[in-house]
């Protein structure tokens, strides 16, 4: 249901933020190897909802066109400035196709190679080493950079108000 003086585009960025932030404060369950409790999950709905909205975000600043990978990359590059600066700062080529293809895919079809991996760090930096020297993508700020990335995306639907006009025509094409 709409708040008073939501528009439809608000509306679904608020369905975002809300379904990220549930999959997000998720605890273990009772009966759990974790025991359930305070103990948040390292919960992988957390990082594959935030996947899919930064590309159907994407999708809308580009007005329905483009592929995935690109709408992603758009996504990235507009509302989540911090991130592409930190792939710039590890020196990572082509860092858009390899955050979608070795994060995004491999975790969402569930096959990620043993040197990646994410979990829960605290805030600051997208991505952590381990002891393994694996690269983590950290929870924590991916959910953080996602809700000022959805602040970014509102300013571009102010500079831009087709974005907010054809904001479900964007989205469902």
């Amino acid at each position: 249901m709409a708040k008073p003086g939501e528009g439809k585009m608000e509306k679904r960025l608020r369905w975002m933020r809300e379904n990220v932030q549930g999959a997000y404060n998720a605890r273990h369950p009772a009966g759990h190897t974790k025991d359930g409790g305070d103990d948040h999950c390292t919960n992988s709905g957390t990082c594959i909802l935030v996947y899919c909205y930064l590309e159907a975000l994407g999708k809308v600043l580009l007005k329905g066109k483009h592929g995935p990978g690109r709408r992603f990359q758009e996504f990235i590059e507009r509302c989540m400035p911090d991130l592409d600066s930190e792939f710039r700062a590890m020196g990572i080529i082509k860092a858009h196709a390899w955050f979608y293809r070795e994060f995004r895919s491999a975790f969402v079809h569930g096959y990620p190679k043993p040197d990646y991996a994410w979990k829960r760090g605290g805030f600051g930096k997208y991505f952590l080493r381990d002891k393994q020297r694996r690269t983590i993508l950290n929870i924590d700020e991916f959910v953080a950079g996602f809700e000022r990335g959805i602040e970014r995306f509102k300013e571009c639907a102010v500079i831009d108000p087709d974005l907010r006009i054809n904001f479900i025509p964007y989205i469902t094409e």
